[in-house]
């Protein structure tokens, strides 16, 4: 998994959980503070607390809106994959109770907040020598924070202090970036986890910029999509921003050098072609769905595939890989949504923007609803936590039907104590391991030379992955289940 998309998830995970313990207390108190440093002070001392309100009054307000959209959205799908109490914690406990935060506790000393670099209503303040002690315990977690230890394969309490200097080498980190509205400052969790690493003093011209609102929400994203591609964006990102919501505008002045695609010592690409269309509507917000756009002789986007010199790519229904009898999780999916590269815009005063916190919210939220329960349970690790699904008798090869996740559990009922085989798929790939009626590995006298199991008389259970042709099926949407022959063979 790429480890930007992972670090942003957990970082994510985190957040979420902090939201999850108090959203009623958002618009309770005015937010933000005075000044950047006076901002990052409330917000360590809110981690510090665990203060879920003060946390969350602190963050952008466009993003906050985002962020807690996202929250619930990921809340529900959490509960609607009604995932094993041994991965999610107590199933009675609800996910939006006071008590989402069970099993955290976040120490943060030594820090000294200064100003770093400083551009109009934008400051990158850094922390100085700070120490963030992280304690969980999954044992006493539940929901998101239960789901992440599990994927992060925690059996037992974890303590764990980062530093300054040992925090994850992602965007501004370890500095905190910070955006002024309306006279109070705010933190920008976007452009903290997702800009460049800015330098003391390197701070690109960041400025209010009016705004170019356009029509019609296809509109606004094509006119974002013909900005970015033209190469003067390096220097002047003025185009590009006014085109984007608030938070963006700020985020692209900020990457301008990161988001230019052509040096300046070469003509603007030609865009081909560039066709869109309306997707969902919630609201005032619209997710626009980039059908075509061709540039120039080296990128092809056409529907699902985008091809960049030669090297095509396609979105898959959800980010789930699969090989070797293993689940992955893929970032690009998370440039898609239903199958459709997308952004998604905003409608205001003026007409319509392209929001960056609203389509990196759709993006998140389409990533989770792709993913279906038993691809969760494999990525997890904790596929065996799965009810058999049927009965496969020894000595009788059969066609077994595969969960979208590669794998199939079936009762083994052994009714003569003795050796036997697990006989490979059509694929001659298959993996699979039997378990004792009392859930214990069944033992392997040959292991790893070959597939045998002593089996005493009883009801085992049979978990067996499939070969690596199934992970093909994952380009399709419905349609029939993979299927392998199976066979639990006796030797004697």
């Amino acid at each position: 998994m790429d480890r930007r998309l992972l670090v942003v998830l957990g970082v994510g995970v985190l957040v979420v959980a902090l939201v999850l313990g108090g959203l009623d207390a958002v618009d309770r108190f005015r937010g933000g503070a005075s000044s950047p440093t006076a901002l990052v002070d409330r917000v360590l001392a809110a981690a510090d607390q665990e203060d879920v309100g003060a946390l969350l009054r602190l963050v952008e307000p466009d993003e906050r809106a985002a962020l807690v959209r996202f929250v619930g959205a990921w809340s529900q799908r959490l509960d609607d994959l009604a995932l094993p109490a041994a991965v999610v914690g107590d199933p009675s406990t609800p996910t939006d109770a006071g008590d989402a935060l069970d099993g955290l506790t976040i120490d943060v000393s030594g820090a000294t907040p200064t100003v770093g670099a400083r551009s109009g209503g934008l400051a990158v303040v850094d922390l100085g020598d700070v120490a963030v002690r992280v304690r969980r315990d999954p044992d006493r977690a539940h929901g998101l924070l239960r789901v992440w230890s599990a994927y992060r394969h925690e059996n037992g309490p974890q303590d764990r202090t980062y530093r300054a200097e040992s925090f994850p080498a992602v965007g501004a980190l370890p500095r905190l970036v910070t955006v002024e509205r309306s006279g109070r400052w705010y933190l920008s969790v976007l452009a903290t986890l997702l800009g460049p690493d800015v330098a003391n003093g390197g701070l690109p011209s960041v400025r209010e910029l009016d705004r170019a609102p356009s029509p019609s929400a296809r509109a606004a994203v094509e006119a974002s999509l013909r900005a970015l591609l033209d190469g003067t964006v390096r220097t002047d990102a003025t185009r590009l921003a006014g085109t984007l919501d608030r938070s963006g505008s700020d985020a692209v002045q900020l990457w301008a050098a990161e988001v230019a695609t052509t040096g300046l010592d070469r003509s603007p690409i030609p865009i081909g072609a560039l066709s869109t269309s309306d997707g969902p509507t919630d609201g005032v917000r619209t997710a626009v769905r980039v059908d075509t756009l061709r540039v120039g002789e080296d990128v092809d986007l056409s529907g699902r595939c985008l091809t960049i010199t030669g090297t095509k790519s396609c979105l898959h229904p959800s980010g789930y890989r699969y090989g070797g009898g293993l689940g992955s999780l893929s970032a690009f999916e998370v440039l898609g949504r239903d199958g459709a590269f997308s952004l998604t815009a905003v409608q205001g005063p003026g007409g319509w923007l392209t929001s960056l916190p609203e389509s990196v919210a759709d993006a998140l939220v389409g990533y989770a609803d792709g993913l279906t329960r038993e691809q969760v349970l494999m990525v997890l690790n904790e596929e065996r936590l799965d009810a058999p699904a049927g009965a496969l008798e020894p000595d009788r090869a059969e066609d077994v039907a595969f969960t979208s996740g590669g794998y199939a559990v079936r009762t083994v009922t052994v009714a003569r104590a003795g050796l036997y085989r697990v006989v490979p798929g059509t694929d001659g790939a298959t993996r699979s391991t039997l378990y004792e009626p009392d859930g214990e590995p069944s033992l392997q006298p040959f292991f790893p030379n070959d597939s045998v199991y002593r089996l005493a008389a009883g009801e085992h259970t049979l978990l067996v992955w499939a070969g690596d042709g199934f992970d093909a099926t994952l380009d399709r949407t419905g349609g029939d289940p993979y299927v392998e022959r199976v066979e639990v063979r006796s030797v004697r």
